[in-house]
Parts: C-alpha cells; sequence; structure tokens
C-alpha cells in the first residue's frame, strides 16, 4: 500500500524484454527516461492505464524507427518481483525491445570475499591482510584494464613503507634517521592512494563502458576506506555475473 506522501504521484511498472524490473516513482522514471537509463522501447504501466505503454508514448519523444544499443539497467528498484505471470490487476506484458544487461563472460569476476571479513582479518594481522588484499584487488583491475598501474603503485607504497619502518626502528637516538622513516612512510601512504583512485578509476571506465551497469564509487569512500569499500562493490559485481542480480 502506497504511503499517504505518494498518493498524489504515479508509480511506475518498469519491463524490458518481457520481465518486469521493479516499480519506480513517476519523476524517477522520468529522470531515467531523459538520461536514457529507460529506452524508448521499454514498456510502463500504472494505475489507470488500460496496458503496457512503450516509454516514450507516456513520457514524450518520437517513436524511435530503429532498435538502438540497449541502455544501461537503472539503479536497483525500492523493490524487483521476479514476476513468471502478470501479476493480479496488471495487463500481460508484452515483449520490450532492449535487452538487459548481461555479463561479459570473457571478463573474469572479481574477488568474492565480505568487507567485513577483510576488515577482520586486517586487524588480527595487524595490517598484513589488507595489505596482501590491496595486491588482490589490483591484480584483478590490472586483468579488465591492462593498462592500469594499480600494481606498480602498490609496490611503491609497501617500499616506502617497509625502507620507512626500518630507518624508524631501534633509532630512538637519531632523530634524524627517525624523520626520514617517518617521511618515507608518509610518502607511502599518499602513493598509496594513488594506487586506490588508479583502481577506482579503471573500474569506473570498465562497468559504464564495457559492462555498463552504472558502478558509482564516491572519492570520499575511496579516500577513507579504499580498500574495504572497493571489496563491497566487488562483491556485488561478482553476485551480479554468478547471478545476473545487481544488489544495492
Amino acid at each position: 500500500m502506497l504511503a499517504p506522501v505518494e498518493e498524489r504521484m504515479h508509480r511506475y511498472h518498469l519491463s524490458r524484454n518481457g520481465k518486469v524490473l521493479g516499480i519506480y516513482p513517476e519523476d524517477r522514471m522520468k529522470e531515467y527516461f531523459d538520461e536514457g537509463r529507460v529506452g524508448p522501447n521499454d514498456l510502463v504501466w500504472r494505475e489507470g492505464l488500460d496496458s503496457w505503454q512503450p516509454a516514450w508514448q507516456v513520457f514524450g519523444g518520437e517513436d524511435p524507427q530503429a532498435a538502438a544499443a540497449p541502455p544501461p539497467l537503472p539503479p536497483e528498484p525500492e523493490r524487483a518481483p521476479a514476476i513468471q505471470a502478470p501479476a493480479e490487476g496488471l495487463p500481460a506484458l508484452q515483449p520490450a525491445i532492449p535487452s538487459a544487461v548481461q555479463p561479459d563472460t570473457a571478463v573474469p569476476p572479481p574477488p568474492r570475499l565480505h568487507w567485513a571479513l577483510v576488515l577482520l582479518l586486517s586487524f588480527v594481522t595487524f595490517g598484513l591482510f589488507f595489505v596482501i588484499w590491496m595486491f588482490v584487488q589490483a591484480r584483478w583491475v590490472r586483468r579488465i584494464d591492462p593498462a592500469s598501474d594499480a600494481i606498480p603503485l602498490t609496490l611503491v607504497y609497501l617500499a616506502l613503507v617497509i625502507a620507512g619502518q626500518w630507518m624508524g626502528a631501534g633509532t630512538a637516538e637519531d632523530s634524524a634517521s627517525a624523520a626520514t622513516g617517518a617521511l618515507l612512510v608518509l610518502a607511502g601512504w599518499i602513493v598509496s592512494f594513488f594506487a586506490f583512485f588508479s583502481m577506482r578509476r579503471s573500474m569506473l571506465d570498465h562497468y559504464n563502458r564495457r559492462e555498463p551497469i552504472g558502478l558509482r564509487l564516491s572519492a570520499f569512500m575511496t579516500f577513507v576506506f579504499n580498500v574495504f569499500y572497493f571489496q563491497h562493490h566487488m562483491t556485488r559485481i561478482a553476485r551480479w555475473k554468478a547471478t545476473g542480480v545487481l544488489s544495492p
């Protein structure tokens, strides 16, 4: 049942390729249509319509003369029920022209591990697992983007941190060595952020071009949570490749 605040706004059912993808508020559906995330030949229905209608007839636009390339799927709706038969009160579905984005089987899936487990293992190993998993992520990014420089940047980061720790260890009486060690560690952490943002750039490019699922990666979250934030999205992508369902 719709909440009273939503009674003035229609809620549209969206169908693509014979499958109901979910239910969206009218303003969001118009936004997706204007952005091209909802194709002109996608079918929509709301209460009051006699049958499913092409999106271009409902939201305005010209009748397409030829099928265009499939638009990317909109973000996961509020609820996306798997409907095998028409729901009670809905008209029968008609075939839709664009097809949903399908995983590219030639592209390897990302490492699949819950981000909380990565955090826990990093904590109990005093950061060792963090570095290992950073390499795992950088190696996978290199497979979707051979031009990625995440691996060499990660190696530089590790070398600087190790050198800084070595120079700073046991040099309580040598303030110059201790200061140099601290600077090396700081430089290593700065390089690590270059590596993280390199991975972010490669993932955004791939998953908005070759496999256009509309991936969004916050720069702030990348800066603060990096490995754990990436792992959350990598696990989502791995699950999508296995099931065809992209979770929020």
